[in-house]
């Protein structure tokens, strides 16, 4: 097959899709497969990309006019099987260069629910001029389907992957890397890796915090990840009296997540949050939020603990329970890494993103 992804980001700060597309990039192209991947010049994503030796241009920029001629000629020259791309006015782009007689099939990839609106008649149009749509989780096809963007047979469900390696690197050297962050042996490490936004839920956390003192043995919280949101986020942990420390923008995640007792996944809106298959990748003992697809990653009990959304005395409970039971960590931690391990690794994934190209691109027109 020749695949096309676009993706107009230009964030510092790039996320799990732009690294979901650059696995499907290179894991595909290693099957043999086409792929090049299109983005604004210098975009950081694509900078990244470039760094990794995978096929990039960044050439789309100008207008509005210019940018759909720009995505016209890639196509053009391309030839692409299937256009995947991030983001409603990128589908639109590639869907008005299908429009002009370049072939292809575009395909949608859904980061998170609520991408469409129904009551928007340009998303309604965009939907219709779009052959399928990519969603992170069985649960997110269906919140699209109740919303109007069906049906069903239109939407597939493309779980994401890790590299195993890095977090087997990372727990060799959880030791050493415990020291550098100055944790004494009778501490419990509890920690976090988000974008600093208001959807990683990060208030949450720290009002379950707030709600733990005198239930916790001695123990010390990371925040990694950086975001625009820092100077808000920062004062809220300073208002916990020090207990919080942010580590910033790392390059050593695998092996901050390995040093770790007690991983956190505490947001609002998610769809199969990346860092917690990392965490789970490290055999972490995870409380995470029920988010959309949580449950298809994380069983509930067995490889993790599930709370609701929006409740952090149900999140202080589940950290209270796991800080003092380290038995109980090492167990759901053992069992998160055997389910990575049987279903959660870059090669089941490209596994997966193969499967759901080929259908794409062998089914006729849905306009």
């Amino acid at each position: 097959m020749r695949i096309l992804f676009i993706n107009l980001n230009q964030s510092r700060a790039f996320g799990g899709i732009e690294r979901l597309m650059m696995d499907m990039a290179a894991g595909l192209a290693a099957r043999g497969h086409r792929c090049m991947l299109l983005g604004r010049p210098a975009a950081p994503w694509i900078e990244a990309a470039r760094r990794r030796g995978l096929e990039v241009r960044d050439d789309h920029r100008g207008t509005w006019a210019l940018r759909v001629l720009r995505t016209g000629a890639v196509v053009r020259a391309e030839r692409p099987d299937v256009v995947v791309v991030k983001g409603k006015k990128a589908a639109r782009m590639a869907a008005w260069s299908r429009a002009s007689g370049l072939g292809g099939r575009t395909a949608l990839l859904f980061g998170l629910t609520h991408e469409l609106d129904r009551g928007r008649w340009v998303d309604r149009y965009t939907w219709r001029r779009t052959d399928a749509g990519i969603t992170l989780a069985h649960g997110a096809s269906r919140w699209y389907d109740d919303e109007g963007f069906g049906p069903l047979t239109k939407l597939h469900a493309l779980w994401k992957g890790v590299a195993l390696e890095p977090f087997d690197a990372g727990l060799t050297a959880r030791r050493p890397t415990r020291e550098a962050l100055g944790i004494r042996a009778d501490e419990v490490a509890i920690g976090t890796a988000c974008r600093l936004a208001w959807q990683k839920g990060l208030d949450q956390l720290f009002a379950a915090l707030q709600l733990l003192d005198g239930r916790l043995p001695p123990a010390r919280v990371f925040v990694i990840g950086e975001g625009r949101e820092r100077p808000r986020i920062e004062a809220e942990a300073r208002a916990l009296g020090g207990r919080v420390t942010l580590l910033g923008q790392r390059d050593d995640v695998p092996a901050l997540l390995a040093a770790l007792d007690l991983y956190v996944q505490p947001s609002r809106q998610e769809v199969m949050v990346q860092t917690t298959l990392e965490a789970m990748a490290a055999a972490r003992a995870i409380v995470s939020t029920r988010t959309v697809g949580a449950d298809e990653a994380i069983e509930d009990g067995v490889s993790g603990v599930l709370v609701p959304v929006g409740d952090p005395p149900a999140m202080a409970d589940a950290i209270a329970a796991l800080a003092a039971a380290p038995e109980r960590r090492a167990a759901l931690g053992r069992a998160a890494r055997a389910r990575v391990e049987g279903t959660f690794t870059i090669d089941h994934m490209v596994d997966r993103a193969e499967r759901i190209l080929a259908r794409i691109a062998a089914r006729g027109s849905t306009w």
